[in-house]
């Protein structure tokens, strides 16, 4: 069988403001026309599916269209877990309906770990597939929390709590298999932040768990699973260099910090547990983007080279010059008038010290992480030591359930 794994569609996404409606719609429609000319048996979709846990209108429209033309096609398995962006509620509410097309559904980790074990079978009724769907595990899922516990211990617990958490969900799959056919392939999914794992700069991920990139171990996932299906990194990769265990990485590009970066989605091509192959199938770029940087000389001067080429682009401009430019963001958008160049921000970097400042007239509230605003104002309170570091990791905490909260559940 064929199985197709890709995650963080991130449906809804913008950059800069800018609508990416069109790039997703291009995407899907790209991923229908794949599955059909490959044959593909099952898909998988690891998490991420929206951008917010509140995405528009269109955006569901879109997923929705995009889940009825896949059922219709030669896919006749679809399975879709939540992540951490996503609402748990929002993508587990139509499972009932999806049933009926095939199409696995897991927004919310069940009580019990044979919940999330399931059977898929071929097109003569018989098991092929035993598929262990585990979505975005919420700190509230794997750990219990006690009452002075350090940044570290809460953090070596979480990772406790998900490693046990698998590894009950492989034994009851281990167990399934053995009574059925040992040479029927364990596929797990998973969405998470595996050790060694690469981030780029502007990449769009979110630090998971209480803001600390609390890196899960291989030693986490049962020896059971034959495959083990990533989603949250948004670049594709193997987890300490094993081919079975992968990240898809996120079919657009979801900032600067990835301009140029190659997207792709995996393949498997599956005999049984032991025969398995897996290539990397590069996603078109659908929406050029380009990250330029230098002095000011420089940046109008490969804007003007683009402007030439006459190829649409989006771009970012991170000028590094000591100068100060009061007009420098109207004379770059100059530059590129009448081009379908799109220049969608510029950043100052200057040399000065002055211009490094807290509170720079170059800066703006949309170019700083809400982390870094707390940390400009633990500054102007000259709050350090210890007591910056508690306060830093109580802003983490509570900024991770605000945005973990699901504001479509009841």
């Amino acid at each position: 069988m064929k199985i197709l794994h890709t995650s963080d569609w991130h449906l809804g996404n913008q950059i800069c403001g800018l609508k990416r409606y069109d790039e997703h719609e291009q995407f899907l429609s790209w991923l229908l026309s794949l599955i059909n000319q490959e044959g593909v048996d099952i898909l998988i979709v690891a998490g991420d599916i929206f951008d917010t846990t509140t995405p528009p209108n269109r955006s569901l429209e879109q997923y929705y269209q995009f889940l009825a033309r896949a059922a219709g096609s030669s896919c006749r398995h679809i399975v879709i877990t939540a992540g951490n962006h996503d609402s748990p509620s929002l993508i587990a509410a139509p499972r009932e309906l999806c049933k009926y097309l095939n199409i696995t559904i897991v927004g919310h980790v069940p009580d019990y770990p044979e919940e999330l074990v399931t059977i898929l079978k071929d097109r003569d009724g018989m098991p092929e597939l035993i598929i262990c769907p585990v979505p975005y595990l919420r700190d509230r899922d794997v750990r219990t929390m006690q009452a002075g516990e350090s940044a570290g211990e809460k953090a070596a617990n979480l990772v406790a709590g998900i490693k046990a958490r698998y590894h009950a969900i492989g034994s009851c799959a281990e167990t399934m298999r053995e009574e059925i056919d040992n040479s029927i392939p364990i596929i797990a999914t998973g969405h998470l932040f595996a050790a060694g794992g690469i981030t780029k700069e502007d990449d769009g991920c979110r630090d998971l768990y209480l803001g600390t990139l609390a890196c899960v171990g291989t030693d986490a996932f049962p020896s059971c699973i034959d495959y083990l299906a990533l989603g949250h990194l948004h670049l594709p990769q193997r987890v300490c260099g094993n081919d079975r265990m992968r990240y898809s990485g996120a079919p657009l590009p979801m900032g600067f910090g990835e301009a140029g970066q190659t997207k792709s989605v995996l393949m498997l091509d599956v005999q049984d547990s032991r025969n398995m192959s897996v290539k990397e199938i590069t996603v078109p770029a659908f929406q050029r983007m380009d990250r330029i940087s230098g002095t000011f000389d420089e940046v109008i001067e490969e804007l003007c080279r683009l402007k030439m080429e006459y190829s649409p682009a989006l771009v970012e401009v991170i000028l590094e010059d000591p100068r100060i430019i009061p007009d420098a963001s109207e004379r770059i958008r100059t530059t590129i008038q009448g081009s379908p160049i799109e220049v969608l921000r510029v950043k100052a970097q200057r040399v000065s010290v002055q211009a490094l400042q807290p509170g720079s007239d170059e800066e703006s509230l949309a170019g700083l992480s809400p982390e870094e605003v707390f940390k400009r104002r633990l500054d102007a309170a000259e709050i350090s030591g210890k007591d910056r570091q508690e306060l830093l990791e109580s802003f983490r905490e509570i900024y991770t359930e605000l945005l973990e909260e699901d504001n479509n559940s009841e």
